[in-house]
């Protein structure tokens, strides 16, 4: 059997989190191992977890998103986080900070799964990068 790729959400809001799992959960390759809603609750997960991608927002109550990667990125350096955001000007700050993706919120289905499987086999992908490569 093929191993699943374990992803982690993280969100602010419940609703999005919910709507996240429900569609990422029609990928026969994809397992969502579990959701947070802030700073203390995602680092805790991941330490309990061990996903291999973790989906977060960058806009969130308390630490923000790119705070909250750089902290992963030291004590989970090879956990791989992609934004998944609304926002279009953190790119540059979000990749510094470790991640190893930057998509925004109005993506499709079939472009978010890909890029969850190309962040997994260690590519980096943006919004831009990702309609390049999904029009090949």
């Amino acid at each position: 059997m093929k191993k699943s790729i374990r992803i982690l959400l993280v969100d602010d809001h419940q609703v999005v989190r919910d709507g996240l799992q429900h569609m990422l959960e029609q990928e026969e390759d994809f397992e969502v191992v579990g959701q947070g809603a802030n700073s203390e609750e995602t680092l805790s997960r991941i330490g309990e977890l061990s996903p291999d991608v973790v989906l977060m927002d960058i806009k969130m109550a308390g630490m923000d998103g790119i705070e909250l990667t750089k902290q992963v990125k030291r004590r989970y350096p090879l956990c791989n986080i992609i934004m998944l955001t609304l926002y279009d000007q953190y790119l540059t700050q979000a990749m510094e900070a470790g991640a190893s993706g930057y998509l925004l919120k109005d993506i499709k289905r079939r472009e978010l799964s890909q890029a969850i499987r190309q962040v997994y086999y260690g590519q980096l992908v943006t919004g831009e990068s990702l309609k390049t490569t999904a029009k090949s």
